[in-house]
């Protein structure tokens, strides 16, 4: 694990970073303090002072990849130097493919995925809930914990309704299925589990993950019933509501647009050749 002084000057150098391009960098703080492998991090550090920082992010043989550069340091190669060290450590656990997370308004991000050739793959948009005069009834419909034997089906649903190989979703949801600090729940209408959706809270705030209605019974308001239940529980507790959505599914976009929410800002995303 990440010890409190590598967390805290995570936090510091993001700070610097965010305040100075005006953007919001995605570190997935849940995972930064849950970490178990030691080739995730890299560090540069300049008289005990973190300036450059990359992080990596395991879904199966899958990896997602962010990080950062003190302001006064950038030019000067310091990604490079960790984009290699990762880049070592991906080819050694035979990693398939590599995605770069750039914030979507970020000049010297985009810069550099341009620099070494990274290929544009898709945006996603981080949303805010703006509270409704009223919010649509999910009569009818039933949300339950996750319980073991749900997992097989899990994995259908993100193979599905997300296009992930079997291998990454199911390394995705036994990974999801171990950690703590988050609701993993299932959707459930006329008898039948029709999705899953997954909700964590941290400090005000509250997440929306991996919302999915099976293809099967999708158009028939089944998602925004789910939605607007899990929102209304959530707004009891804080108004300050999250979820993430890709632009190419322009149908979930719609859904949640109706349940409240709107676009506050993007992450653009980069394949890059390992």
């Amino acid at each position: 694990m990440l010890n409190n002084k590598k967390l805290n000057d995570i936090r510091t150098l993001q700070s610097i970073c965010e305040k100075h391009d005006r953007i919001k960098l995605k570190l997935n703080w849940d995972m930064l303090k849950q970490r178990s492998i030691l080739e995730d991090d890299y560090f540069h550090y300049k008289d005990e002072t973190l300036i450059g920082y990359l992080a990596l992010y395991g879904f199966g043989d899958q990896y997602e990849l962010c990080g950062m550069v003190h302001p006064e340091s950038r030019g000067k190669g310091v990604f490079s130097q960790l984009l290699s060290k990762a880049q070592n450590s991906l080819k050694d656990r035979n990693a398939r493919s590599l995605l770069i997370n750039v914030p979507g308004s970020s000049v010297s991000g985009k810069s550099f995925a341009s620099s070494i050739n990274a290929v544009y793959d898709f945006t996603e948009y981080e949303m805010k809930w703006e509270p409704l005069d009223q919010l649509p009834l999910s009569e009818g419909l039933m949300i339950r914990e996750m319980q073991e034997d749900d997992i097989p089906y899990c994995i259908k649903l993100d193979i599905e309704c997300f296009g992930q190989s079997h291998s990454d979703a199911e390394s995705m949801v036994r990974q999801i299925s171990k950690e703590s600090g988050q609701r993993r729940l299932m959707i459930e209408a006329g008898g039948n589990t029709v999705g899953k959706i997954r909700v964590q809270r941290t400090q005000d705030q509250s997440f929306i993950y991996g919302f999915a209605v099976d293809p099967l019974y999708q158009g028939k308001g089944i998602g925004q019933k789910a939605l607007s239940h899990i929102v209304r529980e959530e707004s009891l507790w804080t108004h300050n509501i999250f979820l993430d959505v890709a632009a190419a599914n322009t149908n979930a976009l719609k859904l949640y647009e109706k349940s409240g929410f709107k676009s506050i800002y993007s992450q653009d995303y980069y394949q890059f050749n390992i």
